[in-house]
């Protein structure tokens, strides 16, 4: 089993931060980035080789990760064309027939990756309850039809029964989406991916997260709602740590 991150955005509403570094570098906890979290869930979850998709400031997050042990890196020159061309850039470096795929702006614990493993693609972790998330307004909405699969998914449905974590089962059907959905549309997002297979009347799985810890870091007023009280969440999942210590003795996962 492989993982993908998405980590190519630029992040416009944290410009403060994000005029000066990639947005997956934005620190969560004391020197402790969001792709630094990303990468620990994952191998905690037991995953751990890793394709990166980067692109904007991409020079900032090679030297961050410096040759880190199991991880690909792929460049997105066109990063601006939203995340499913970074999906479709990982393409030729995805050598398994699944894999897990994350954006680097979600923070997520082990155990959520551990139910899109478990779940098998093809499939999204959704949350019917969040418990921790702060403006529903923001977040992608997504529909649940019968059999507990997908029916539509986006930021501005007017009906919907669970909330898009970020986190995704996934197969090579998901990259013959993005290549088909490039062929018709200029911005290209995971949403569209999976409305397109959904579309062609295949089935995607909406598996249960409802409750457990994760935030879409989007915005100044998200990014002190995650680190204040979504990343003590995670830390208790793992075993009871707590704070920034809590982050470095992540980082140093196995």
């Amino acid at each position: 089993m492989l993982g993908v991150i998405l980590a190519a955005g630029r992040g416009r509403r944290l410009a403060e931060i994000t005029d000066h570094i990639p947005k997956a570098l934005v620190e969560i906890a004391s020197g402790i980035s969001l792709l630094d979290l990303a990468l620990n869930s994952l191998r905690l979850a037991g995953i751990r080789d890793v394709v990166v998709v980067v692109g904007y400031k991409d020079y900032m997050i090679e030297e961050a990760l410096n040759g880190a042990e199991g991880v690909v890196l792929v460049k997105n020159p066109e990063y601006w064309r939203e995340n499913g061309l970074s999906l479709l850039a990982a393409r030729e470096f995805v050598d398994s027939e699944e894999f897990v795929l994350l954006m680097s702006d979600h923070i997520v614990g082990p155990e959520l990756i551990r139910r899109a493993i478990r779940a098998g693609p093809l499939g999204l972790c959704v949350d019917r309850q969040p418990k921790f998330m702060l403006d529903p307004r923001e977040a992608t909405k997504v529909k649940i039809g019968a059999g507990g699969h997908i029916v539509d998914i986006g930021k501005n449905l007017t009906s919907w029964d669970a909330f898009d974590t970020g986190v995704f089962a996934c197969n090579e059907l998901m990259f013959w989406a993005a290549a088909e959905v490039a062929k018709r549309s200029f911005s290209i997002t995971i949403s569209d991916c999976v409305r397109f297979l959904i579309s062609r009347g295949i089935a995607f799985k909406a598996i249960d997260a409802t409750g457990l810890p994760w935030a879409d870091v989007d915005t100044p007023r998200c990014l002190r709602h995650a680190r204040e009280v979504v990343l003590p969440e995670i830390l208790r999942e793992l075993g009871g740590l707590e704070g920034a210590g809590a982050c470095a003795l992540l980082a140093h996962a196995p």
